[in-house]
């Protein structure tokens, strides 16, 4: 199949039937890891409204509300016809009832949604764009002390637990400094007014709320993506048309990101997708810390509130997110390597 945008062609070439049966069976297992993990928590929704932890609600209900309220979302039926209702509701796109908001756990999820994206969308653009950039220098470098200084600092970095990373910035740029605010996404009760100067001036108050969690989820990312690009221009480096290229008296910045990048790009791709997946785990933590609404806090809220229909619905979420970003990965392979696309192209005839 061929996409035509102005004298551009993409050309996407179908994955075989093995690879795309492999993610099938892999989106059901993950199905099934969905439904039965928050059962086997202890507890449940009954048990939190009643008082089983210490955020509970303390609510005294009689025993006829609660076995309404495990009939309405069917927990009291054997556990084969819970998971068929949930199976059902899946290929529906019904996802039921949140137990802790009393709203559609579709609209709950989409509400919180937007804020992870502007969060993961951001830090994946900074940091694939500082860990290419820093890569190719520090292969340059190779050898050099502004090499090895760069290097400790990234390894550093990449050592750091993503919750303790984020405590540390808001210890020190909310609290210590006061830089910038303890957590949520905007100023409470703030009016800009209306028309462009005004939401210019609520994109900007988006913004610096947001600034602390997209550092924190870039300096995750970072030190993967720099050291992959690295490693891969080190080898392309030493291959010989590079040195040919360097007789040539062409230019380091034409060697360097028209010869040799263009070649080691391609790990790159993987670990986008690769780093996607841990950016949207790696957010619930970091939008606990900084009290963040998106969805890694809406998962914390629901994991507490044992409100398994938005449990089922925000790993559902996640899930079908990686699995997608496999299966582009996939797919975009072969665009970007002859010799994969030769490989495919051969196994299809």
């Amino acid at each position: 199949m061929e996409l035509h945008l102005g004298k551009t062609r993409l050309r996407f070439y179908p994955m075989r039937s093995r690879k795309l049966v492999y993610h099938l069976l892999l989106f059901f297992c993950i199905i099934l890891l969905n439904f039965l993990l928050p059962r086997l928590m202890p507890g449940g929704p009954s048990a939190y409204i009643e008082g089983g932890g210490n955020d509970s609600l303390m609510l005294i209900i009689t025993e006829e509300q609660k076995d309404q309220l495990l009939a309405y979302y069917q927990l009291d039926q054997p556990l084969y016809i819970q998971f068929f209702h949930f199976i059902s509701g899946v290929l529906k796109w019904d996802l039921g009832m949140s137990i802790h908001f009393h709203s559609p756990v579709i609209e709950v999820i989409f509400a919180h949604a937007k804020w992870t994206v502007l969060l993961v969308g951001m830090s994946i653009v900074l940091s694939v764009i500082a860990g290419v950039f820093l890569g190719v220098v520090s292969a340059w470098m190779q050898g050099s002390k502004r090499d090895s200084i760069l290097y400790t600092v990234l390894l550093a970095v990449g050592a750091i637990p993503g919750f303790v990373l984020a405590t540390l910035l808001l210890l020190f740029f909310s609290i210590q400094w006061q830089w910038f605010p303890l957590g949520g996404n905007a100023t409470p009760f703030a009016n800009y007014g209306e028309g462009f100067a005004g939401t210019m001036r609520n994109l900007g108050d988006v913004f610096y709320h947001a600034a602390l969690p997209v550092l924190t989820l870039t300096l995750v990312a970072l030190p993967g993506i720099y050291l992959l690009v690295r490693g891969s221009m080190l080898t392309v480096l030493s291959a010989p048309y590079i040195f040919a290229a360097e007789a040539k008296g062409l230019s380091t910045m034409r060697i360097l990101f028209r010869h040799t990048l263009r070649n080691a790009i391609l790990p790159v791709v993987t670990i986008i997708s690769l780093r996607i997946a841990l950016l949207l785990t790696g957010a619930i933590l970091v939008e606990t810390v900084f009290s963040y609404p998106g969805m890694g806090h809406l998962l914390y809220t629901a994991i507490l509130t044992r409100d398994y229909p938005l449990m089922h619905g925000l790993l559902l979420v996640f899930t079908a997110a990686i699995v997608i970003m496999n299966v582009l990965t996939d797919a975009l392979y072969p665009m970007l390597d002859p010799r994969i696309r030769r490989k495919e192209m051969k196994d299809n005839a």
